[in-house]
C-alpha cells in the first residue's frame, strides 16, 4: 500500500497534535497524508466537529472548511493565535 505525502502535515506537526489532543480526544489518526481532510479521519458528525473546533479554537467553522485538507483547516484555526495550547 503507498500513503500518500505529509509535508505539509510536517509543518503543522505542532498543531496537529494540539488539534488531536483537543478536539479528536476520542480518535487517534494513525497517519494523515497532505490530501485528507478532517472527515477523513475522523467519524465524528460535521456538528460535532465544528463545535469543538469553535469550543477550542474560539472561531466558526462551516462544513466547508471542515472539507480542505487539515493542514490548510490547521492554519486557518491557528491564524492570529499567540498562545498556542
Amino acid at each position: 500500500m503507498e500513503l500518500g505525502s505529509d509535508v505539509q502535515m510536517q509543518q503543522y506537526s505542532r498543531e496537529a497534535k494540539e488539534f488531536f489532543e483537543k478536539v479528536l480526544y476520542d480518535e487517534q489518526p494513525v497517519f494523515v497524508s497532505d490530501e485528507a481532510n478532517i472527515l477523513d479521519v475522523s467519524t465524528s458528525s460535521v456538528e460535532e466537529l465544528s463545535e469543538r473546533c469553535a469550543k477550542q479554537y474560539g472561531k466558526t467553522v462551516l462544513p466547508e472548511d471542515l472539507k480542505q485538507p487539515l493542514w490548510k483547516l490547521l492554519r486557518q484555526l491557528n491564524q492570529g493565535r499567540t498562545n498556542q495550547g
